[in-house]
């Protein structure tokens, strides 16, 4: 009688371990990042198609405890945000209907600027890199301010909130608070 218990109890276990691994298997890298404590967000848009000498570079977000004396610095193309808030400009990627192309891979986003990507005056490329994979997508030009108000809002750190609203003007956005 207790091996027939155990024999069930295993084979719960194993079902369940089954089921796990196939709901991770069928998330997108965005809901897998989410819950990723080593995840990157790169926003990379060149709008000044006439003047590419004047290229504002991308933006890379990246994670730091809110103790982090970096929190809302923007040393060169980087700026540093709590995991919260980037799992809150996560949330706000995917719900933005956008359509992702995804790798189960992690994807190197913080490169010398000969291997970002060519060609990005008519959209902004996201990408986004997690141990569990990684995904990019291309923003239409006329979404590309809309979206990135979305992702400022969701900001609370009142320095990461700057520093990210001098990078979007140099991208031609302004981003704003909706009317109270």
């Amino acid at each position: 009688m207790l091996g027939v218990i155990l024999a069930v109890i295993a084979g719960g276990c194993a079902r369940s371990n089954s089921r796990q691994a196939q709901t991770t298997a069928h998330q997108s890298v965005l809901e897998r990042c989410q819950r990723a404590d080593d995840v990157v967000v790169r926003f990379y848009y060149n709008p000044a198609i006439n003047e590419p000498n004047l290229a504002p570079g991308p933006l890379i977000l990246l994670p730091v405890s809110s103790q982090d004396p970096r929190l809302g610095t923007r040393p060169g193309w980087s700026l540093y945000i709590t995991l919260p808030e980037l799992r809150s400009i996560l949330r706000v990627l995917a719900q933005s209907r956008l359509e992702w192309r995804e790798s189960n891979g992690p994807t190197r986003l913080v490169v010398d600027p000969f291997g970002l990507p060519q060609g990005h005056h008519d959209s902004m490329q996201v990408a986004i890199s997690c141990p569990t994979g990684s995904a990019d997508t291309d923003v239409k030009a006329g979404s590309v301010c809309p979206l990135l108000s979305k992702v400022y809002r969701s900001l609370t750190d009142a320095k990461a909130r700057e520093a990210f609203a001098h990078w979007t003007g140099t991208v031609t956005c302004v981003v704003t608070n909706p009317p109270s």
